[in-house]
């Protein structure tokens, strides 16, 4: 994947990354239900004689717990593959000197902006096509 096409698919990267977050968090909720038990015990002064005192909390059972953790495990996975790809759109921006460049391409392709909301933003006299065929010559000249 050439740094264009990884910067065009950054915005998708990020949204897919904050999904498996999500998802990963939302597993890890569910499957959860109250028991119930009592066990036997003494108190640590005179009389020690057992009586029974209840417990409570949630639990899972043995299948739903494997099998989110499957889930989960593969959740996990993409979620690295997601986060590898973000740090190398990254670098391509650390790397870039322009900062005109930099600002047009970051909200371009992180904030997804259309080319006439950059020219707008940059509220430099920008019109949607010097500042698409700004970074198109980067693209060329750069990258």
């Amino acid at each position: 994947m050439n740094s264009k096409d990884l910067l065009e698919h950054y915005a998708a990267v990020r949204a897919e990354t904050t999904q498996l977050e999500h998802e990963i968090a939302d597993l890890c909720g569910r499957g959860w239900q109250m028991a119930t038990d009592g066990v036997l015990a003494s108190p640590p002064h005179e009389p020690y004689q057992n009586r029974p005192i209840p417990i409570s909390g949630y639990v899972q059972s043995p299948e739903v717990a494997r099998e989110r953790k499957k889930l989960v495990k593969q959740y996990d996975k993409q979620l690295r593959d997601m986060y590898f790809w973000q740090g190398k759109a990254e670098e391509i921006f650390v790397r870039m000197s322009d900062v005109k460049a930099r600002v047009i391409l970051r909200y371009r392709y992180i904030d997804g902006m259309s080319w006439n909301e950059i020219a707008d933003k940059l509220d430099d006299g920008s019109t949607e096509d010097s500042v698409r065929k700004y970074a198109k010559r980067f693209f060329e000249k750069s990258l």
